[in-house]
């Protein structure tokens, strides 16, 4: 069975007010993380971003990552502090055609005639992750429950 976004984390990259970072590593394995606002879900569950700048570290890093299947991150974090993560390795850049001409357009729509569009990245994701605090340490003290900080389990005579 493929994997699918949950439709918590869905509702979060469809929401304008969320921020998105998309991250990524190069060839020396330094990591970039840039924030997408043209990030969506398409109704197949890839994600699907612009990238504007043909020169970019994200444009150079996901080359690198499609040619030897390298993951990318993908973080949401929701006008109420919910977090995402989404992990996944790019599978195309659209960079011609009638899907590239819509978005180019779309682009220029919103950003001005001079804008320009670079790819359309498309991005399977295999992996999700709720990074919000509170699911995260429920999750971890879980996994988990013998390992606290000191502070919690000492006792109250002694602080």
């Amino acid at each position: 069975m493929a994997f699918s976004i949950s439709p918590e984390a869905a509702q979060a990259i469809r929401d304008k007010e969320s921020v998105k970072i998309v991250a990524t590593i190069g060839k020396e394995g330094i990591p970039h993380a840039a924030v997408k606002d043209s990030l969506k879900v398409l109704d197949d569950g890839t994600l699907a971003f612009y990238e504007l700048l043909e020169t970019s570290q994200t444009q150079k890093n996901l080359v690198y990552s499609i040619w030897f299947n390298k993951y990318v991150s993908v973080t949401v974090v929701t006008k109420d502090g919910r977090s995402y993560q989404l992990k996944g390795i790019p599978r195309r850049a659209v960079v011609a055609g009638r899907r590239f001409l819509k978005a180019y357009e779309e682009v220029q729509r919103t950003l001005g005639p001079d804008a320009d569009l670079s790819a359309i990245w498309l991005i399977r994701p295999e992996l999700e992750r709720e990074g919000t605090y509170r699911v995260r340490r429920e999750e971890e003290e879980a996994l988990h429950p013998y390992e606290l900080h000191v502070d919690r389990i000492a006792k109250e005579e002694y602080r």
